[in-house]
């Protein structure tokens, strides 16, 4: 999916295999060959990427319980099903418990996430319990017991999709206060100015988190610069770019149109 040709060819395929109306396609990671740095980590999150990048109806992730709840339902005896959620907030999120099951390599957790992902691109998800008879068929007659995501009113264009959920992150850019409030409030672009640490190993053009001062994920982005370029020019004017590496580069170390607001 790192591949921008190849993750749209990823689409043609699907959309080959849905004219024969006769194929369901299975998709899923080859766990022997996978390694850390090249994995999708769980099936909730392939399945929200899938989901979005072939612009699915629906998507259903199926759980050992009826969906998400207020509070831990092994826990409380009055934990109460949340049939709607209209948005995956860290409120929303704080209802999640970890994995049902020992062996679980995804919980409630992952499962926002997906959710996340695929509401993102106008998606709408259902959990619902897969321990239960015919729960597919139930779903889609609406009368499961179950959680249903709404989808974001304004989804996601398909290279947005790609910035976002499509690529594999290989680092992460700290920002300051005023950077962060240029990129996510002003709908700004990301000057080096604004930048106060790089985290990981990276070409320009690579896929990158960016974080503010706290360490939270703000967006995700293509970045114009590697991670010596862009560690050699923190804190620089604009300016002072051409200076300081010994050529003349472009004005931004992430243009707002490479850039996705999580």
């Amino acid at each position: 999916m790192d591949n921008r040709e190849s993750y749209l060819n990823i689409r043609n395929t699907f959309n080959a295999i849905f004219e024969l109306k006769r194929v369901v396609p299975v998709v899923n990671e080859n766990d022997t060959t996978a390694v850390e740095q090249l994995r999708f980590g769980d099936n909730d999150t392939l399945a929200a990427r899938v989901s979005a990048k072939i612009n699915a109806g629906l998507l259903i992730i199926l759980s050992d319980v009826d969906g998400l709840y207020d509070k831990n339902p092994a826990q409380y005896p009055d934990a109460k099903l949340m049939e709607l959620v209209e948005a995956v907030t860290p409120e929303v999120r704080a209802c999640a418990a970890g994995p049902g099951t020992a062996t679980s390599v995804g919980g409630m957790h992952t499962k926002l996430d997906g959710a996340a992902i695929a509401t993102s691109a106008g998606v709408p998800v259902v959990i619902a319990n897969g321990h239960r008879p015919n729960v597919i068929r139930e779903v889609l007659q609406g009368i499961a017991p179950c959680t249903t995501f709404l989808p974001a009113g304004e989804a996601l264009s398909h290279r947005k999709r790609w910035i976002a959920h499509g690529r594999a992150v290989k680092g992460q850019l700290r920002i300051d206060s005023g950077a962060r409030s240029a990129v996510v409030e002003k709908g700004r672009s990301l000057l080096a100015a604004g930048v106060i640490d790089v985290r990981g190993d990276f070409d320009s053009g690579a896929a990158v988190e960016i974080a503010d001062e706290a360490g939270k994920v703000v967006a995700r982005a293509l970045v114009n610069y590697s991670s010596a370029e862009v560690r050699a020019i923190i804190g620089k004017k604009s300016t002072e770019i051409a200076l300081v590496l010994g050529h003349k580069g472009v004005d931004e170390v992430v243009h707002r149109d490479n850039l996705v607001l999580i």
